[in-house]
């Protein structure tokens, strides 16, 4: 009985599959960027992946940028949870359905993952802890994404308005390639 509120069942295994997806996903985009290994929150999240990781690294081509591992981990959680929540809600996914919806609940993920770093991040520099692990692990997973922002829009009396920007810019782009994808 879901009544107008929704599927509570659904709302927790979805949650549940998003958790651990950015879990892998962070891990994925800290090799990407280049991100400091030596923070205590990096650390934390290498040796909660690694036991899942390590072993797929024998078998996939190694990359000093890309970390394929990880990046196959992301891609089958998603099109797990994509088939498990269509299974929860409909009792059957055709493979055509499985595939765009894959697709399309990865590009809101990485979107939703850049929105809410960059989010906490802004909310963090105002608070003011300068070098915590959290807000260094922050700046390594958004600067790449600021940075070139930052050098078409200057700071407006010392306001960084860059977060403010891509902020915008991710949900027009989640909008756009929704109502393009659904019509």
């Amino acid at each position: 009985m879901s009544g107008s509120f929704g599927d509570p069942m659904m709302f927790l295994v979805r949650t549940l599959f998003e958790l651990v997806i950015f879990v892998v996903m962070v891990r994925y985009f800290l090799q990407l960027f280049h991100a400091n290994f030596f923070n205590s929150i990096t650390q934390s999240l290498v040796k909660l992946t690694n036991p899942v990781l390590n072993p797929l690294r024998r078998f996939l081509p190694k990359s000093r940028r890309h970390d394929f591992a990880s990046l196959l981990v992301t891609l089958v959680l998603i099109v797990l949870m994509v088939w498990v929540l269509g299974m929860m809600s409909v009792g059957s996914v055709s493979a055509a359905a499985l595939i765009f919806n894959s697709l399309y609940f990865a590009f809101l993920l990485v979107t939703d993952l850049f929105f809410w770093t960059i989010l906490m991040r802004a909310i963090a520099s105002w608070i003011g802890n300068g070098r915590s692990p959290g807000v260094a692990l922050l700046e390594d997973l958004t600067d790449p994404i600021l940075q070139p922002v930052q050098k078409i829009l200057p700071p407006l009396g010392g306001i960084d308005l860059s977060p403010l920007a891509v902020l915008i810019a991710i949900q027009v782009l989640q909008i756009f390639v929704g109502n393009l994808l659904m019509g």
